[in-house]
């Protein structure tokens, strides 16, 4: 489909920069002027397919300005992987992403660090709205978008813009776009199939311009399915997206984007360490059901993970003059669902809190009970935002973002035929034992709920032609989180209430159009999870398993000196950074009769100082496109960790481990990325290395993962138009050549494996920390149409 656009840059310089630019380079040329404030028309009438095949690194870098880094994934290369391919898959060649995969085909969550820091540390936005589990911070990659309607991808380390409604962010921010609907209606089909079953169909509709109105809108429906790669089990999800937008003749516009995902999986089964050591990647639940007893409870049919939410934000524009502007943007965030497991209970073992209940199960014998862990939650907030240019050097912008949050987390003893060994009800809503005053027997059962409010005002400056640049801006974020915990033997009521002051810096230098320099300064936050407010009793001793108890939030200091080169065939750019955190929160996830949960520990302080490189090139002879990426990590822990220990006279109590000094887990000291890209327009390819260094799996640094590679290639072909079928596309994605088995991610950190000395002599005990495993050669075979 050809389509003619224009870019236009309205500062007003000498026009001397041209003299470096090819002939032919009418791409850099406009990225030229965007990076010198030179002014510039360029009209090429060209296809959207052109312009993305001329994307620096084959897409997997673009062109940046701002003074801060931004490691950016475009369509370009978006559209050339797996169409199963989650948000997180899409950064795996990043310089700061450690991405780690359960499943190679996105729909397992999987998790993602950024220069050693977790998932739940990172801000994740869709079109300006927060994906993050208002709870702890967790984002779920596989229930937000379709990979055919993913338009970038950008990842701040370190930095997380002004007006970003986070909450957990001390480590950076990751920005999404969707796809804006086309002027020109038509639409997309395609079909996938591959490895262990995998099917897939997707469909996409655009409507165009509805007559004059101003309106274009978009609709699609993905469904997926796939056999688990190893044991038993099977995931499958059905997925809409849809948008619209309405542009106004004074530039003004707004869009209504709307993301909803109904998926069942079954779960992996990911093992701790010893069981890696003896039964490795056979280590699974079991494909039969074994009876009423603990090896029934390992029956894959018990370990379900459904889940479905809707996902939905208004952004806004609305230019008042020429001058004046106002951002806003609405948004709406529900999800229902669970991950469960199974224990077998005996009447004498039934607590509810720290009161044993009878008459609950059956009188005699043992019985299998589902024990899934439940949440509902409701999120609605607002970010406005007022833009105003005050002469030609500032650029005004103040705000005030609000968000209120409702979260209910509980943990239902639901029934199980004791004959097939399946639950009732897998989604732990109905099929529950009573207890004998009637009420649902749930052993866990609290309600979070979060308040924010956060205001910001910040000054964009430009001189010398805008070749100096400077940001400067404060927000101060303020929270409120209030947990009412309904279980007997617990704390009833936690309340936290926190208020971060955030400044921010940034300069810019543009020497010209090709060489930048810039140092930028941030203050990021994340609030504890709501889980370290509560306590938590066992159903099966009445024991308190978890002592809740209020922490500060963790806060974070980032400084960071960059450069950055736009030359006519080559784009790159280092940035060195600093890190300082105060109350480090990691998250721990941990097996609860059979069923997963997580909470987070405080672990003081850190330090982390590295360097990021990025290198690529536009088209070069033969159409290639080479990309490159490096880093370097040193992640120090500042502090010894506080842990319980057992002393000589076998009493137990506080300790600290010698964790001062260790190695922060999760924080491999060296990534490094290769990946080349062809396209003529017609045949394409491309390949992508990832190597990442030795990384800890405990705090005391006894337990890691080695080094690894992985690998993925991809090839297709365009054919020509055939009547409505335009340019009809096969195409081919290989990942893991060689079916590698190897440890590729940490499930459950620890402090120490081993048991070991603590500072004041008692013996701290250690516990085997879990893995992800690599998933072996995978193939997958998509064809596909625009129309």
């Amino acid at each position: 489909m050809n389509d003619t656009f224009a870019r236009t840059v309205a500062d007003k310089t000498s026009g001397k920069a041209k003299k470096h630019l090819p002939k032919n380079s009418s791409s850099h040329k406009a990225d030229a002027a965007l990076v010198s404030g030179e002014e510039e028309v360029v009209n090429v009438s060209t296809s959207r397919a052109s312009r993305e095949r001329s994307q620096p690194g084959g897409g997997l870098l673009r062109v940046e300005t701002a003074p801060k880094a931004i490691q950016t994934v475009s369509r370009d290369f978006i559209s050339k992987q797996s169409p199963t391919t989650n948000i997180e898959q899409v950064l795996k060649m990043m310089p700061s992403a450690n991405v780690q995969d359960q499943d190679p085909f996105g729909l397992q969550s999987g998790s993602m660090s950024v220069r050693g820091l977790n998932q739940t540390e990172i801000g994740w936005t869709l079109d300006g709205m927060p994906m993050n589990d208002i709870g702890g911070g967790a984002f779920y990659s596989n229930e937000v978008l379709e990979a055919e309607d993913l338009e970038s991808v950008s990842l701040q380390p370190g930095s997380v813009n002004l007006d970003s409604p986070v909450i957990s962010a001390a480590g950076g921010l990751v920005a999404a776009s969707m796809s804006t609907p086309t002027h020109k209606r038509g639409g997309l089909f395609d079909t996938t199939f591959g490895s262990f079953g995998m099917k897939r169909e997707f469909i996409r509709y655009n409507s165009g311009d509805i007559g004059t109105s101003g309106v274009r809108g978009m609709f699609s429906f993905g469904h997926t399915y796939a056999d688990h790669w190893r044991g038993p089990g099977h995931d499958e999800k059905y997925h809409y997206d849809f948008k619209l937008r309405k542009d106004f003749s004074n530039g003004s516009n707004t869009s209504l984007t709307i993301a909803y995902n109904d998926q069942v999986n079954d779960s992996y089964l990911n093992p701790n360490y010893s069981q890696y050591q003896t039964t490795g990647y056979k280590t699974n639940y079991l494909s039969h059901y074994e009876g009423p007893n603990s090896e029934g409870a390992q029956y894959y049919r018990l370990h379900v993970n459904p889940f479905r939410n809707i996902i939905a934000a208004l952004p806004t524009h609305i230019r008042i003059s020429p001058k004046f502007s106002i951002d806003d943007t609405a948004y709406f965030w529900f999800g229902q669902g669970n991950g469960s497991g199974a224990s077998a209970l005996t009447t004498n073992q039934t607590y509810y809190g720290d009161q044993q209940l009878t008459g609950v199960l059956p009188s005699t014998g043992s019985t299998l009970v589902f024990t899934p862990s439940n949440q509902e939650q409701i999120r609605s907030g607002n970010t406005l935002k007022f833009n105003y240019q005050l002469g030609s050097h500032h650029h005004l912008t103040a705000g005030y973002w609000y968000e209120y949050a409702n979260l209910e987390q509980f943990s239902p003893v639901g029934m199980v035929n004791q004959s097939t060994g399946v639950p009732g009800n897998i989604w732990g809503t109905s099929d529950i034992y009573k207890m004998p005053d009637g009420q649902d027997y749930k052993y866990r059962n609290f309600l979070s709920l979060s308040q924010v409010n956060m205001l910001f005002v910040g000054d964009s400056m430009d001189y010398f032609n805008k070749r100096l640049h400077i940001d400067v801006g404060f927000k101060e974020a303020m929270v409120t989180r209030r947990v009412y915990n309904d279980i007997p033997g617990t704390t009833y009521n936690r309340n936290l209430h926190s208020a971060e002051p955030l400044p921010q810096l940034g300069i810019s230098w543009k020497f010209n159009k090709e060489h930048q320099i810039y140092i930028m300064g941030a203050t990021n936050f994340k609030v504890p999870s709501n889980t370290s407010l509560v306590d938590q009793r066992s159903n099966t001793t009445g024991q308190i398993s978890q002592m809740g108890g209020s922490s500060n939030p963790e806060y974070s200091i980032a400084e960071e000196i960059g450069y950055r080169y736009n030359g006519p065939l080559v784009i790159g750019s280092i940035s060195f950074f600093n890190y300082n955190f105060t109350n480090r929160q990691l998250t721990v996830d941990y097996y609860m009769n059979g069923a997963s949960y997580s909470q987070s520990v405080n672990a003081g302080g850190q330090t982390s100082r590295g360097v990021d490189i990025q290198v690529g090139t536009r088209p070069l002879k033969y159409h290639l496109r080479p990309y490159a990426s490096f880093e370097y990590l040193d992640a120090r822990i500042d502090s010894d960790m506080r842990a319980v220990g057992t002393y000589a006279n076998g009493i137990q109590g506080t300790d600290y481990l010698r964790t001062k000094g260790k190695t922060q887990i999760e924080s491999p000291k060296v990534q490094a990325a290769l990946g080349l890209d062809y396209d003529d327009g017609h045949f394409f390819a491309g390949a992508q290395l990832k190597y990442v260094g030795k990384q800890y799996s405990t705090m005391m640094n006894d337990n890691s993962i080695p080094q690894y590679i992985t690998d993925n290639i991809n090839f297709g072909y365009r054919f020509k138009t055939v009547g409505f079928l335009q340019t009809p596309k096969i195409q081919v994605n290989l990942s893991n050549l060689t079916s590698a088995h190897f440890r590729n991610g940490i499930y459950t950190m620890q402090t120490n494996a081993n048991a070991t000395t603590g500072v004041n002599g008692s013996t701290i005990k250690g516990s085997s920390p879990a893995y992800y495993l690599q998933a072996p050669f995978t193939g997958v075979v998509t064809l596909s149409t625009n129309f």
